[in-house]
């Protein structure tokens, strides 16, 4: 990041809508924070960490492009921004290992092929991050080159240097998670952009995830894959089942979060405003709509 500030600059790209946050400063010194939010056409993006995910970048441009000028703003030249993608666009694993090799470059060598034989992925022209959580455990996220380039290439052709990529329940659980309890595991599900992910944090960490295609959409479909998620958790980890969720969906889900609490013993909050004024985003209007959240995330929670 040498030569940049800190992006003050946050695009949230996703299936049905992109989002654009921005901070800047008054002449007078006083910060000023400004949002857009435009819905996409069916089709447009298709999340995927394989496939090509954007069918006509040219027309993601144009609606990147008018958000970022809506409000008289003039078109942005080498800004630095922060991009946040669905959950669908990478692979993520966590990757349980007899013995971490001290050396990074083996490290990358052996995560790489577990990613590969395991995850059954593709790592042959992709991209790999990790982080070591333990003395035995990774968490590992992948995406194909060619894809991450689409998204890349959509920012640049509309002036966007886009310095940090992430997806959108990381970056939302980083924002979140200061407000809740780390002492005991708590369980993260993310319906955003056709998705559901599951995510069992404890101490802070993830020690279960699990990400797939919502095939069914009704709550009782998605209690069901909650369900049998944290079935598979608690086989793994009996010890820690989780008794709190927060769900991060593009809606409000009353009758989802009623028969969580009532047939999984779950004490449910929804992820909102509450969430990112607590993390130091000032007071928005509740009617602010929440497709912009992840986007604000992507300013606060790296």
């Amino acid at each position: 990041m040498l030569g940049f500030e800190r992006p003050r600059l946050s695009v949230k790209l996703g299936p049905r809508q992109a989002a654009v946050v921005e901070v800047s400063r008054a002449w007078w010194g006083r910060p000023r924070r400004r949002y857009g939010l435009a819905d996409l056409p069916e089709g447009l993006v298709r999340p995927s960490p394989v496939e090509s995910n954007i069918s006509d970048p040219a027309a993601l441009e144009s609606h990147l492009r008018t958000l970022l000028e809506s409000g008289g703003q003039r078109a942005p030249k080498g800004r630095a921004a922060v991009l946040v993608l669905p959950d669908l666009c990478v692979r993520a694993t966590l990757l349980e290992m007899d013995k971490l090799p001290a050396r990074a470059s083996e490290r990358e060598t052996l995560i790489r092929w577990r990613l590969q034989q395991e995850a059954s992925f593709p790592v042959e022209g992709s991209k790999v991050v990790s982080q070591v959580l333990g003395p035995k455990t990774v968490l590992a996220a992948a995406i194909r080159e060619t894809v991450l380039r689409q998204y890349e290439a959509v920012c640049e052709a509309v002036g966007l240097i886009p310095l940090e990529v992430d997806i959108a329940s990381f970056r939302l659980w980083n924002m979140f998670a200061p407000a809740v309890p780390s002492d005991e595991p708590v369980a993260w599900l993310s319906l955003l952009d056709g998705g559901f992910s599951l995510i069992v944090f404890h101490a802070g960490r993830p020690t279960f995830l699990r990400t797939k295609f919502q095939t069914r959409t009704a709550s009782d479909g998605v209690l069901r894959d909650l369900t049998d998620s944290l079935e598979v958790y608690a086989e793994r980890h009996p010890e820690a089942a989780p008794r709190r969720l927060v769900l991060a969906s593009e809606g409000p889900e009353p009758d989802l979060v009623r028969r969580a609490s009532a047939e999984l013993g779950l004490d449910v909050a929804q992820a909102g405003w509450e969430g990112a004024r607590r993390a130091g985003w000032p007071q928005m209007d509740e009617a602010t709509p929440v497709g912009v959240l992840a986007a604000v995330a992507g300013l606060l929670g790296g």
